[in-house]
This record gives structure tokens, sequence and C-alpha cells, in this order.
């Protein structure tokens, strides 16, 4: 291994940094593009949804903060029935 062995390797690790941190430029761009437009996007549906369902909601998620457990086993409950409602259909 000689001395131009040592100096394409450190130049080809030198390059792979460099891409390495052009990638990660890229893609931390990307994202804060994605979360501008759910940014906007939720200021759209928010603005649109008329204030009762708003505040059903906001108490809906409350309690589900309060107690996840409970919110955990009523999704399962849902998931279970509409299991069961569709093998009932598929069989038919």
């Amino acid at each position: 291994m000689g001395i131009t062995d040592s100096a394409a390797r450190l130049a080809a690790e030198a390059d792979l940094k460099d891409r390495a941190t052009h990638t990660t430029h890229r893609t931390t761009e990307a994202a804060a593009g994605v979360q501008t437009a759910v940014g906007q996007a939720a200021r759209t549906v928010r603005d649109h949804t008329p204030a009762p369902v708003r505040r059903a909601t906001a108490v809906a998620a409350m309690a589900g903060r309060a107690h996840p457990r409970r919110l955990l086993l009523a999704g399962a409950a849902v998931m279970a029935a509409l299991f069961v409602l569709r093998s009932r259909r598929d069989k038919k």
C-alpha cells in the first residue's frame, strides 16, 4: 500500500462526507417543505370546520390524553367490530 493508495482513500472518504452532507441538507429542506404544506393544510381544515365540531374534537382529544388506555381499548373494540362485520359480509 503506497502513498497514492492512501491519498486515494482519503479523497474517497472526503467525497463521501461531502455527499452525506449534501444529502442531509436536501433531506432537511424537503422535510421543511412538507412541514409547511402540512401546516397550510391544517389551517385550511381548521378554517373550514364549524366551531361545534372543533369544540367536540378538542374535548375528545383532551379525554384521550387524560385516559389513553380507554382510548386504546375503544379503538381496539371498533377494529374488532369492523373485522367481525366484514367477515360476516364476506361469508354471504
